[in-house]
């Protein structure tokens, strides 16, 4: 059984992920382990100055949760800021949800978006058409998708991970989650797992079979893997970014981040990780020099590269999926 300061500390943990996740869901359903507030828990205190503010942004919000801000918008395009030169030309504008928080793309280019507000996964088509997902989902946080197919889900509130086939079955996958809230499936149909409140990073096998790789994690979030099999791992309590090779050699790649949330690897091999304590898109490159692809990003969570390169974002606080023109 846990000591009471290890529940302490993975508490502190949630809250901060909790925190910087702006989980609107909150608002539509109860959640286990929300964030504390001033007065209320001592920990509150010990939090990051971003977390906290935007915790008093989300607070202020909660109350225009409404059906008018579930509907989903016609795609815009907006002009990059012009005082960042360096950073990319422009974002375009996807969607438009209530609270979106994962994002993948598929072979073919279509999307894939969860909503934990509306407590759904859409799939949104490259002519604009939106369908829902799967059901039954508590705070659906992460989405991945293989090469057949397949989607899967993370339901961090539940604390299971959902497997739905092209034809809609719909079964649960590993076992021993908490709070899954990363996902991302290899060329061979490997699942990875990432769970903040356990500390663990699991790999699933097409079988079944599960084996948790790396080590020392504070509260591992987002997760990636390239093609050469190295998984990336973003530790979001720990400011990190980790590699593991396919042998299981851990290396730290950067921990000078903020609050880094979910990882992805475009079709070049670059390393991108949305700092969402930054409000910033980062790329990560050699010896863990980063650089600012995007930045005044609100909240930016979920990440996903299409087969030509190119970058989806999710600014949840904004309700926005967006993709990034490098």
């Amino acid at each position: 059984m846990n000591s009471f300061f290890d529940v302490l500390t993975k508490s502190r943990r949630l809250s901060f992920i909790t925190a910087s996740a702006i989980l609107a869901a909150q608002a539509v359903l109860p959640v286990a382990h929300a964030l504390p507030s001033q007065g209320s828990d001592a920990g509150y205190a010990q939090l990051p100055a971003w977390v906290k503010a935007e915790s008093d942004r989300y607070a202020a919000a909660r109350s225009k949760v409404s059906e008018g801000r579930f509907a989903l918008a016609a795609a815009a395009t907006y002009a990059a800021d012009p005082s960042s030169s360096a950073e990319a030309a422009e974002i375009l504008v996807v969607a438009d949800f209530a609270a979106p928080q994962g994002v993948a793309v598929d072979v073919r280019g279509d999307l894939y978006v969860t909503d934990t507000a509306q407590q759904k996964v859409f799939k949104v088509t490259r002519d604009g058409h939106r369908q829902s997902v799967g059901s039954g989902f508590m705070v659906p946080q992460a989405v991945a998708v293989d090469a057949a197919g397949n989607v899967y889900v993370a339901d961090s509130q539940a604390g299971v991970i959902y497997k739905i086939t092209p034809s809609g079955a719909q079964s649960t996958v590993g076992s021993g989650f908490y709070m899954p809230m990363g996902l991302a499936v290899d060329a061979a149909g490997n699942l990875y797992a990432a769970d903040p409140w356990n500390d663990f990073v699991a790999q699933i096998t097409p079988d079944g079979t599960q084996t948790s790789i790396g080590s020392g994690f504070g509260s591992p979030v987002g997760v990636a893997i390239d093609s050469a099999g190295n998984v990336y791992v973003a530790d979001t309590y720990n400011s990190s970014v980790y590699m593991i090779t396919a042998s299981g050699t851990q290396t730290t790649l950067v921990s000078n981040l903020v609050a880094p949330m979910y990882v992805a690897v475009d079709s070049d091999g670059q390393l991108f990780v949305t700092d969402a304590g930054a409000g910033s898109l980062v790329a990560i490159g050699l010896g863990g020099v980063t650089t600012t692809v995007k930045s005044r990003l609100d909240v930016p969570m979920g990440l996903a590269a299409d087969p030509t390169g190119g970058l989806y974002v999710v600014a949840s606080f904004a309700q926005k999926v967006v993709k990034v023109a490098r």
